[in-house]
């Protein structure tokens, strides 16, 4: 992928990540593949797309569509009345 391809994309997000609209720079952005090539992906740049490079860590090997799940079950599971749902261990009664 040459470097006009990668401005255009970061043109086209805006320089914001494309996941969280978080504001790129430099040292935080990292190319992504949209589907992963481990998962058939391919290196094409319709399939590229610029993270933060802290989102790109965590979404690793995942779609897109299977991250913002993953991170929906997270932020679920934190709120309050997701925890009323949890076992209780035997030291906290």
């Amino acid at each position: 992928m040459n470097p006009r391809a990668i401005l255009q994309i970061l043109e086209r997000q805006r320089y914001r990540c494309a996941l969280t609209a978080r504001a790129l720079t430099p040292e935080t952005a990292s190319l992504d593949h949209i589907v992963p090539v481990c998962r058939g992906g391919q290196h094409r740049i319709n399939n590229t797309q610029v993270l933060e490079r802290s989102v790109n860590r965590a979404k690793g090997t995942l779609t897109n569509d299977e991250f913002v799940a993953l991170c929906s079950e997270v932020w679920s599971h934190t709120q309050p009345q997701g925890r009323e749902h949890l076992p209780v261990s035997p030291d906290q009664n």
